[in-house]
């Protein structure tokens, strides 16, 4: 599994987060786009290499984190570790949009990973996968690709993720 300096890891996280935000429905006028933050790879990575399925206890904390994003945003993607790929966990992400009512802000199941991906506001990304025999909170699996991607500033406030309209014309 390819390291956080690995640049075609970068591009391939960066890349993807990029697409999917631009394919939101209906179009975001003041969607930012996203560049990789190697303080936010690094905590990312250190997070993975405890194999948990649970989100960082510090994303909260000042400074703990990131110098200067507090709180930080976080997803968790686990699966099989022969078929990760980033763009497999983007789309298991920006898939939850079934989940999601842009016009109410409501969603039905689980859609936080979507709305992170697309917070309009968050244009810092850093992600890092790491091999886990096993994951704690994530009973029968083994050999596993453990991806874990943090956002600056964090998403995900109780309110919509976008504001609708033409791309950038918010910008």
């Amino acid at each position: 599994l390819p390291d956080i300096e690995d640049a075609k890891f970068i591009e391939d996280c960066v890349k993807a987060h990029n697409m999917f935000r631009a394919k939101v429905k209906p179009p975001a006028s003041n969607m930012f786009r996203m560049s990789w933050d190697a303080a936010l790879a690094k905590s990312a990575k250190a997070w993975a290499k405890k194999c948990k399925f649970k989100h960082n206890a510090y994303l909260k904390m000042l400074g703990k984190v990131h110098p200067n994003f507090t709180p930080v945003g976080e997803n968790i993607w686990t699966g099989t570790a022969t078929i990760f790929s980033v763009d497999t966990a983007l789309s298991d992400w920006f898939n939850e949009v079934s989940s999601y009512n842009f016009n109410t802000g409501s969603c039905i199941d689980i859609c936080g990973h979507y709305t992170q991906v697309v917070w309009a506001e968050s244009y810092k990304v850093g992600c890092a996968v790491h091999f886990c025999n096993a994951v704690e909170n994530f009973p029968g699996l083994s050999r596993a690709a453990h991806f874990v991607c943090n956002y600056g500033p964090a998403g995900n406030y109780p309110r919509k993720p976008y504001k609708a309209g033409l791309p950038c014309s918010g910008c």
